[in-house]
């Protein structure tokens, strides 16, 4: 039996981590991702930080499951490779500005004169129109704009960007759930489609309750540190020997740390009380807290059915049972020799997903030849003479550049 998406392919032109991670969410869901990189490589592949072989953490967290192939389309023959490889693929995925697809002559319009069927997904930072759409974006900046700094971090304390890329990775999954549903609507009408996706958008969907108390109320949210605007209390919280989160849990939790008479305590009795009363119910939780080993607060408080978990550190969770147990940290065979980790699929299929024929991040143009001769029946002739190209036009580009600087 096949995979979800066996026999899609995906012609991703993409770059960091908006772009990386969603054609890899795509092709852990079975699709044939033929990552398209200008010469020298995509971003990504140079960021600073620990590698493996040369090859960047960065790159190597987002890129499992794909071909790599270098094409210049500003070459007269890398264009055209391009265009052969669009009639006889399904998805068009890139992350670049906008119109800079239609400056490479790789838009929608154009690519669907081309092949009819093909849908084209394009993830920006600010959207294809409006007065920011030309201003360079990152997913820090989406998260700004949105307010997700501004509800980040502790009460009174400077805007705090949250660890994990929010905006990139919310772009990355709105972009696959796009495609997704482009592919499901071109199996009953046989048309193609164009998905626009931006970060600031996607960053400000996962603020959607936060919106909605502003909204209603009037008031901006505050940050809360690791608790949450609407209940109290809950977060995360010190024990003797190290921190342990907890979720919604009054009034169980007053037995816990023995002090039942906060139930009647008006300060406390309703949900809305303890939320003007914040500070004074994380101090007396935390002072509860504060009795007990992480281990035994946890046993005490899953006695009484209580949402909690320690807080791990990253060493800590790639060992935790049930990480384990969820098979979230696999491990495979590298091109370039021994073995690489990186974080698992979320999504469970075992009959459709096989994680043991996933494949390593690909090294730079390692399936060129492959792909050009195989899927475009490009003799060894035509491909020596597109690098050929290709090098040249690299080289101009330098001697551009240096007569510039």
């Amino acid at each position: 039996m096949g995979n979800f998406l066996t026999g899609i392919r995906v012609l991703a032109m993409e770059q960091i981590l908006a772009g990386p991670f969603g054609s890899m969410l795509l092709g852990d869901l079975g699709a044939e991702i033929i990552k398209i990189e200008p010469p020298g490589g995509e971003i990504s592949r140079h960021q600073a930080g620990p590698s493996y072989k040369g090859e960047s953490n960065y790159y190597l967290a987002f890129n499992r499951n794909k071909k790599s192939i270098v094409l210049d389309l500003k070459t007269k023959s890398g264009k055209q490779a391009f265009y052969d490889l669009v009639k006889i693929s399904d998805i068009v995925w890139d992350n670049h500005r906008a119109g800079a697809m239609k400056r490479l002559g790789a838009d929608y319009d154009t690519l669907k004169k081309i092949n009819p069927k093909i849908i084209c997904c394009n993830i920006t930072g600010w959207g294809m129109t409006g007065p920011y759409k030309d201003y360079t974006s990152y997913d820090l900046m989406a998260q700004a704009v949105a307010g997700i700094l501004s509800v980040t971090g502790e009460p009174g304390g400077p805007p705090i960007k949250p660890g994990p890329s929010i905006a990139d990775i919310a772009g990355a999954t709105f972009g696959t759930i796009g495609v997704l549903a482009a592919l499901a609507a071109r199996e009953r009408t046989g048309e193609g489609q164009k998905i626009e996706i931006n970060l600031l958008d996607g960053a400000m969907a996962m603020l959607c309750f936060h919106y909605t108390w502003y909204f209603i109320s009037g008031e901006n949210p505050i940050p809360v540190g690791s608790g949450h605007i609407n209940t109290v209390p809950l977060g995360a919280y010190k024990a003797k020997d190290g921190w342990v989160a907890l979720g919604p849990c009054w009034p169980r939790i007053t037995r816990v740390i023995g002090q039942e008479w906060m139930i009647d305590d008006p300060r406390f009795s309703t949900g809305d009380a303890r939320l003007k009363n914040r500070t004074e119910v994380n101090q007396i939780v935390s002072d509860g807290f504060s009795k007990f080993s992480s281990a035994d607060l946890i046993e005490l408080l899953r006695a009484e059915d209580i949402a909690c978990a320690p807080v791990n550190t990253l060493d800590k969770a790639a060992v935790d049972p049930q990480i384990v147990n969820n098979n979230m940290v696999i491990t495979l065979p590298h091109p370039l020799g021994g073995e690489i980790k990186l974080v698992g699929q979320p999504i469970k299929a075992p009959d459709r997903i096989d994680e043991k024929k996933f494949t390593a991040p690909p090294t730079l143009g390692q399936h060129t030849d492959a792909v050009l001769s195989e899927l475009l029946h490009y003799s060894g002739d035509k491909i020596k003479a597109l690098k050929e190209e290709e090098v040249a036009n690299t080289e101009k580009r330098e001697e551009r550049l240096h007569k510039k600087l």
